[in-house]
């Protein structure tokens, strides 16, 4: 696996993440720092033509591609361990987000938030590839990430927990910043073309949706998942005043 461009690889390596190692373009600009970085973790560092890099990608590299270790993921048994006698607590639940730049931008408005996990299902999402690293500039390792075979066992088990659980769904008459999303909360987020799946939905306490006012009927998920998330900090925020 690879993570490039200049964020994203510091946040590589201020993590526990093993960076195998580092090519950097020869002459680059203003790499000094990250350099410095890498030495300083005894990380093999290539200095390349700027063709070496763009073998190893295509996508906007800034100067710096590293090899990385996979990123560790959590499971249903890791979930129930870390939500044992928490009184605050906020889950992003994501059902059928297939979009791996979505993804990697839903992870950074959530570490970027203060939220406590992203949940998925192993199976029907986005995996977590170069390009989802990418897109969350590197939030992606500092944010733990829950797979879980099915995402309705999930629900089950935050809902033992005494979760109120809230689904977004364009289709509901509440405004999101009509509910209460403090304490122990899961906010549900679903593809932008079937939304949250009818199994899902009817284990929810609560669905909401977020005001438009212009002629577009709809937001990016990633997009809409940020205005939810402030909303999320705003509340939580106001709380410990």
């Amino acid at each position: 696996m690879k993570v490039y461009g200049r964020r994203s690889v510091i946040e590589a390596i201020k993590s526990d993440l093993e960076i195998q190692k580092a090519f950097i373009k020869k002459n680059a600009i203003n790499m000094e720092e990250i350099v410095f970085k890498l030495k300083k973790k005894n990380i093999p560092i290539s200095f390349v033509p700027i063709e070496k890099l763009k073998k190893l990608t295509n996508n906007n590299h800034q100067g710096i591609v590293c090899l990385i270790s996979k990123i560790k993921t959590y499971n249903l048994n890791d979930l129930d361990e870390f939500l044992q006698n928490k009184e605050s607590c906020k889950l992003i639940f994501l059902d059928g987000i297939t979009d791996t730049k979505n993804f990697g931008s839903i992870i950074r408005n959530a570490e970027c938030f203060g939220i406590d996990g992203i949940v998925v299902s192993k199976t029907g999402v986005a995996q977590i590839n170069d390009e989802t690293i990418k897109s969350s500039s590197g939030a992606i390792f500092n944010l733990p990430i829950y797979r879980v075979d099915h995402l309705k066992d999930a629900v089950f088990l935050v809902k033992d927990q005494g979760f109120k659980i809230l689904a977004a769904d364009e289709k509901s008459e509440k405004q999101i910043s009509g509910l209460s999303l403090k304490n122990k909360t899961v906010i549900i987020l679903g593809s932008e073309g079937k939304g949250i799946s009818p199994p899902i939905l009817k284990k929810c306490d609560d669905t909401f949706k977020i005001s438009l006012v212009g002629k577009t009927e709809s937001l990016n998920v990633s997009v809409a998942s940020g205005i939810i998330m402030h909303e999320i900090s705003k509340q939580n925020l106001k709380g410990n005043l």
